[in-house]
């Protein structure tokens, strides 16, 4: 009797223990893969920022230079910015032509207005050498911010960026192209490499494999580059190569910057590429940069969706256009992009559909 009592417990053990162990692995997934039932998260994604020239005078005022965005902002789960001028106070520029620097104090701009991620990785983070990047690094760190396209070397510098809302992992990962930059000795525009600090270079490689990483680890991969030619409204054969590799390779959204105006976005085997978002803070006297777009990125429930933010910067800050304006600016976007854009009460949106 005792022996059937022991049988019949031990039976009801490895019955249950089986059971455990069957729900564990078919519940168990790896990091980045989770698929959360409920998931609301916006990002936002901007062009070029830079603090130099007039824009710094408007700092100092107390003019909020991100202007109409700074309510948005402010309730995003993510703000990604492209800082094109190292935050330092060195003299000791090394590259010649139009070297570019705002005041280290400036980064609490950034961190006041919910700016949470800085891409450096462009023709001017090394106007001031190492100790330019060094100070920009520490100023960043300082309020809280994360730099990436960057480091001490080619590894750091190229490495993703992760970040954890409502369960989804988010990475994004930046690289500056030097191909349109021929005129420059490397001496003025110095890589990362194995053993030096300095931008991560959008060498295929290098990409690649921090790529890789990324999607294993990630639920949606966006990579900011630094390309293109400047002033020019159309994408070269190497912006669109590299782009559409990174989407072949995994990456959800790609996003460019440095023409300082805008470029067409095209809808690629279910991923999405913003060619250039134009200028956002910006200093220049050129008119056509005048006109610009940032691009919010939101996950709702898994469905991707893209939403285009018209707007005209004036007196170097970004201010809404009225609803005609945006429209028949976004009509110009559309007509030059191989995307399915509609637009909304002043606004453009691409549905890119459920990850």
């Amino acid at each position: 009797m005792v022996k059937k009592v022991y049988l019949g417990v031990f039976l009801s053990l490895v019955i249950i223990l089986s059971f455990f162990s069957y729900y564990t692995i078919q519940n168990y997934s790896e990091p980045g893969n989770s698929k959360p039932e409920t998931s609301n998260i916006t990002i936002f994604l901007t062009g070029d920022v830079m603090f130099d020239f007039a824009v710094g005078p408007l700092i100092d005022s107390g003019v909020d230079v991100f202007g109409d965005f700074t309510p948005l902002f402010k309730t995003s789960d993510l703000v990604v910015i492209n800082l094109e001028d190292p935050l330092t106070t060195s003299n000791d520029n090394i590259k010649t032509a139009v070297p570019v620097k705002a005041n280290p104090e400036y980064a609490k701009i950034l961190k006041d207005d919910n700016i949470d991620v800085v891409c450096l990785a462009n023709n001017h983070i090394m106007d001031y050498g190492e100790s330019g990047l060094n100070d920009t690094l520490k100023a960043l760190k300082k309020y809280n911010i994360t730099t990436v396209g960057v480091g001490e070397n080619l590894q750091e510098a190229s490495k993703p960026a992760y970040f954890v809302v409502d369960n989804r992992t988010i990475a994004i990962l930046n690289f500056f192209d030097t191909t349109t930059f021929q005129e420059f000795a490397e001496a003025e525009l110095p890589p990362a490499t194995d053993n030096s600090s300095g931008f991560a270079p959008a060498d295929w490689n290098v990409i690649k494999e921090n790529l890789d990483q990324a999607r294993t680890q990630a639920d949606i991969v966006i990579v900011v580059f630094h390309y293109g030619n400047e002033y020019s409204t159309t994408p070269n054969q190497y912006q669109k190569n590299i782009s559409r590799k990174c989407i072949d390779e995994g990456a959800d959204l790609v996003v460019g910057s440095h023409p300082h105006v805008i470029q067409g976005v095209e809808s690629y085997k279910g991923g999405l590429i913003f060619y250039s978002l134009g200028n956002f803070v910006f200093d220049q006297s050129n008119p056509s940069p005048k006109e610009s777009m940032i691009v919010q990125l939101q996950d709702l429930n898994g469905n991707l969706t893209a939403i285009i933010y018209p707007f005209r910067i004036t007196n170097s800050c970004p201010r809404f256009m009225d609803t005609q304006s945006a429209e028949t600016f976004l009509e110009s976007v559309k007509a030059e992009s191989d995307a399915d854009i509609k637009i909304e009460n002043g606004k453009g949106i691409i549905n890119m559909g459920v990850l």
